[in-house]
C-alpha cells in the first residue's frame, strides 16, 4: 500500500484523534512526561507545569545536548520527549501556587503526576482533593512501584524497574551479569501504560460520565511485558534463564557475524529451515536427526548456529538480508540511530520527525508510532521553553490580568 492510499480520507490539519481533550501535567523525568507526551502526540493539549527558573531536572541533563542561547533548552533528552505539549511554570510547594493547579485542574479532563506517593496529597492536590474541585477527573499517577503494596513508599527510577520487574533477570548472556536494556524500557513502559490507561478511563468516563484514579508503576509495567515467566516459574517449574540474544524456544534465532557487520535472523518452522538450509546450500541439515524438528534444533542450537554463522561470515549483511528476503525468510541489519535518521522507509513514515525550535532550531527526533488514516498524528510542536505558555494558560484559562500574574511571578509562584 502506498502512503497516500492509507491516508486517502484524512482530515486536513488533523492533530489526532485526541484533539479536544485537554491534559493537565505536574510530572518530571521521564516516565510522566513520556505519559503525557503520548497524549500529546495524538492530539491532546498537554500543559506541564514546571518549576520556576529550573524546570524539569532533564533540562538539565548535559549529556547529548543541542546549541541553544539557554542551558534550560539545550537537552536532547527534554526536547525529545516533550514535544507537542504548553509549559507554564508553577511552583506547588507555594500554597498559592497549590490554588492555581486546583483552579488550572477545572478546565482539563486529565491530570498525571509521577512524584513519589503521598507527595501531591501533602500538597493538597491528591485524587481526593481534585476531585472535588473536578469531579469527572481522569487522575493518572505513574510512580516506581504504586500508590499502595509494601514498597509503595520506595522510590523507583527505570534500572529498579528493569530489575524487579524480572527483566534484568533474564537479559544478558549465561556467563555474565543480570543485564539491563540499553535504553530506559520501564520508563518507557510505563509512560505507555500511563497513556493506556488514562485513555480506558476516559471511554469509561465516555460512557458512565464517572472519572477514576489510574495507578500506573515501572515495576508493574515491566513485568506485564515479561509472558509465560509468571507462568513458567509458579506452574511449570521453569527458570527462565538468560541467553543472550538467542531465543530459548527456537533455533536458528540469534545475531550472527557477517563479513561487515551483524544480522539477526528467526527461522522457527520446518518448512523455513528447509528453505535456509538451501540457501546454505547444505540440503543434508533438513532430515538432520540433530535439525528434523523445531524441538531438535532448539536442543541443538549450538550447531545449528554454527552451521549458519559459517555460511553468514561468507557473505555482507546486505547479501544475507536480500537473499532471506528473496527466499521469504525473516532476517535484518542492525540499525545504528545514525544508521536510522538516514533511512528512506522511516522518513517516509515519519518516524525520523522534522521541527523547528525557536532558539534550537531545526530538530529531527522520533516521531508517532501509530499511524490513523482518518485523523493523523504527527509531531506539530517542538517541546516548549519554560514558561513560554504562562500567558495564554494563565490569562486565558484563568482570565488572570498582567499585574496578577506580575505579582505572582515576584513571590516565585509562577
Amino acid at each position: 500500500m502506498r502512503k497516500e492510499e492509507f491516508y486517502r480520507e484524512a482530515l486536513p490539519d488533523s492533530r489526532g484523534p485526541l484533539e479536544g481533550f485537554r491534559v493537565l501535567e505536574a510530572t518530571n523525568v521521564a516516565a510522566g512526561p513520556l505519559a503525557g507526551t503520548l497524549l500529546a502526540d495524538l492530539g491532546a493539549e498537554s500543559v506541564k507545569c514546571e518549576m520556576p527558573g529550573k524546570g524539569d531536572l532533564l533540562r538539565q541533563v548535559t549529556h547529548c545536548q543541542v546549541e541553544g542561547p539557554s542551558e534550560l533548552d539545550r537537552s536532547a533528552y527534554y526536547l525529545s520527549i516533550n514535544r507537542n505539549k504548553k509549559c507554564i511554570t508553577l511552583n506547588l510547594k507555594h500554597p498559592e501556587g497549590q490554588e492555581l493547579f486546583r483552579r488550572l485542574a477545572r478546565h482539563v479532563d486529565v491530570v498525571i503526576e509521577n512524584f513519589k506517593p503521598g507527595t501531591m496529597e501533602g500538597w493538597g492536590l491528591g485524587y481526593q482533593e481534585i476531585r472535588k474541585v473536578k469531579p469527572d477527573i481522569i487522575y493518572t499517577s505513574v510512580s516506581g512501584y504504586g500508590q499502595y503494596g509494601p514498597y509503595s513508599h520506595r522510590p523507583g527510577y527505570d534500572h529498579i524497574g528493569q530489575a524487579m520487574g524480572g527483566l534484568m533477570s533474564i537479559t544478558g548472556y549465561p556467563d555474565g551479569p543480570p543485564t539491563k536494556t540499553g535504553h530506559a524500557v520501564a520508563d518507557n513502559l510505563g509512560g505507555w501504560q500511563g497513556a493506556f490507561g488514562t485513555l480506558a478511563a476516559l471511554v469509561h468516563r465516555m460512557k458512565t460520565g464517572r472519572g477514576q484514579h489510574v495507578d500506573v508503576n515501572l515495576v508493574d509495567a515491566i513485568l506485564y511485558t515479561t509472558t509465560f515467566g509468571i507462568m513458567g516459574a509458579a506452574n511449570a517449574g521453569w527458570h527462565w534463564e538468560r541467553c543472550g540474544n538467542r531465543h530459548p524456544l527456537a533455533s536458528p534465532s540469534n545475531t550472527f557475524p557477517c563479513r561487515d557487520g551483524w544480522v539477526i535472523m528467526a527461522v522457527a518452522s520446518d518448512s523455513h529451515w528447509a528453505k535456509l538450509c538451501r540457501l546454505m546450500g547444505r540440503e543434508a541439515l533438513i532430515a538432520d536427526p540433530r535439525t528434523a524438528s523445531p524441538a531438535l534444533r532448539a536442543a541443538n542450537w549450538q550447531f545449528v548456529e554454527g552451521e549458519v554463522a559459517a555460511w553468514t561470515q561468507g557473505n555482507t549483511v546486505a547479501e544475507v538480508v536480500d537473499r532471506f528476503e528473496e527466499a521469504g525468510l525473516v532476517a535484518s541489519p542492525i540499525l545504528s540511530f545514525e544508521e536510522i535518521v538516514q533511512d528512506p522507509h522511516f522518513r517516509e513514515r515519519e518516524m525520523v520527525a522534522e521541527v523547528e525550535h525557536p532558539t534550537a532550531g531545526p530538530l529531527k527526533l522520533f516521531g508517532v508510532a501509530s499511524k490513523y488514516s482518518l485523523t493523523p498524528a504527527r509531531v506539530h510542536a517542538p517541546a516548549p521553553l519554560l514558561g513560554q505558555h504562562n500567558e495564554e494558560v494563565y490569562g486565558g484559562w484563568l482570565e488572570l490580568t498582567s499585574e496578577e500574574m506580575g505579582r505572582l511571578r515576584e513571590k516565585g509562584v509562577i
